[in-house]
């Protein structure tokens, strides 16, 4: 537990203390002064009381000195009791109480609270920057890895109802390769939910899962599951490669082209997994040629529909290496969202790039859709697709798609206000 949680409970638990113990306090020493003030009038009273007397003849001298005498007597033996009463040590146990109680409260949250899911929090953020510096599987990596899914089983032993945690840790017993374990804790958060509420995307993992604890085979089981996933989201990346694969094993080309080529215009033709759904893409087009089925030209490979890009910084341009750019074709004169798009990061500079229709983010909204188009590329340091301030850009156009022989050249060169 760092510091940044124990700062705040800190101050919250003296700011506790102040406002149990002030009043406290407060009380304690108003009930002292005014037992001491009533003291003090009760013998002034009586004090008038037997000078009255005296004045009227009711007493003499000795007898108003004897009785005044007394009366000093009497004050002093009330004013010890006075300052008694004003330090009550009846009160010991209230204060006694108050120093307990940030004890009874830390206590209380490390059996009831959610100190483990704090743990757990950190465990998973050390992992993810572990995977950013390795790159490749390290044994750091692989050991934080499995402290992160043994916190993990712990705490659902204890609360075995956090849906969180329990994603969490199907998703790292995927990484881990433990397939069929995996598929238990799916099966578990599917069970949790409602059946008609069951997100799509535990639907389609599940089915993953499955598919890889049997070896890579489709059994009736995936099949079902994946079903479901695409009627809850049609456009589940996952649920729809899996669709390819069951559809390639049926030797339904056509319909394994459909559902990859679908699955890689919406995760983006540089996206991780993005190269095998096109190998998948390519081997069933073959495989459709050679069965005497009606092969279309892949979209992407065909001059009328794919422009060419080569981006370059421009010379003494300083950005970051990591900063994320976005390279697109837009409408002329029309919507402003992208009609194709990819993206690389600074460090890649210069490259070169093909914008087709399979990078369409709508299906009639791609290069095609408009007679003239505008290409950008933008260096975005927000990592956000949309332009802000301090981002450098190039635009280029009007273009006409069937005019453009060559690749269009783009050099960052212009920082937005």
């Amino acid at each position: 537990m760092t510091m940044e949680f124990w700062a705040p409970v800190a101050l919250m638990v003296l700011l506790a203390l102040v406002f149990l113990g002030w009043p406290l306090w407060r009380r304690q020493k108003l009930v002292g002064e005014s037992r001491d003030q009533l003291v003090l009038d009760l013998f002034n009273e009586h004090l008038h009381s037997l000078e009255a007397q005296r004045a009227q003849g009711e007493l003499d001298e000795d007898q108003f000195v004897q009785l005044k005498q007394e009366l000093e007597l009497s004050l002093l033996e009330d004013a010890p009791e006075a300052v008694n009463s004003g330090s009550d040590h009846s009160r010991w146990p209230l204060y006694l109480l108050l120093l307990c109680l940030p004890l009874a409260s830390v206590i209380f949250y490390f059996e009831r609270g959610s100190v483990e899911d704090i743990k757990i929090l950190e465990l998973r953020q050390r992992y993810f920057e572990l995977q950013v510096r390795a790159g490749d599987n390290s044994v750091e990596e692989e050991a934080a890895l499995a402290e992160l899914v043994t916190r993990l089983e712990q705490r659902l032993e204890h609360k075995p109802d956090n849906i969180g945690n329990r994603y969490l840790l199907a998703r790292s017993l995927m990484q881990q390769g433990l397939f069929v374990k995996a598929v238990a804790q799916y099966s578990v958060l599917v069970q949790q939910n409602d059946p008609n509420e069951v997100p799509a995307n535990i639907l389609s993992e599940l089915a993953q899962a499955v598919f890889l604890a049997a070896d890579n085979r489709i059994t009736p089981e995936v099949v079902l599951l994946v079903e479901r996933a695409l009627t809850k989201d049609p456009n589940d990346t996952t649920a729809l490669g899996l669709a390819g694969i069951a559809s390639f094993e049926q030797s339904d080309y056509t319909a394994a082209i459909e559902h990859w080529q679908r699955a890689v215009q919406l995760m983006g033709p540089m996206s991780p997994g993005a190269g095998s759904l096109q190998a998948g893409i390519a081997r069933a087009r073959q495989l459709l040629a050679e069965s005497g089925g009606a092969v279309s030209a892949p979209e992407s490979q065909s001059n009328a529909s794919r422009i060419d890009v080569e981006v370059s910084l421009a010379d003494g341009l300083d950005v970051p290496a990591d900063a994320v750019v976005f390279i697109y074709a837009r409408a002329w004169q029309g919507p402003k969202a992208p009609l194709a798009i990819t993206r690389l990061s600074a460090d890649q500079l210069p490259s070169r790039v093909s914008l087709d229709e399979s990078m369409a983010m709508a299906p009639n909204m791609t290069i095609t859709s408009f007679p003239q188009l505008e290409l950008v590329a933008r260096v975005s340091l927000s990592g956000q697709p949309a332009p802000s301030s301090g981002d450098w850009q190039v635009t280029k156009g009007p273009l006409k798609l069937a005019d453009i022989q060559a690749p269009i050249s783009l050099v960052v060169e212009q920082q937005l206000p």
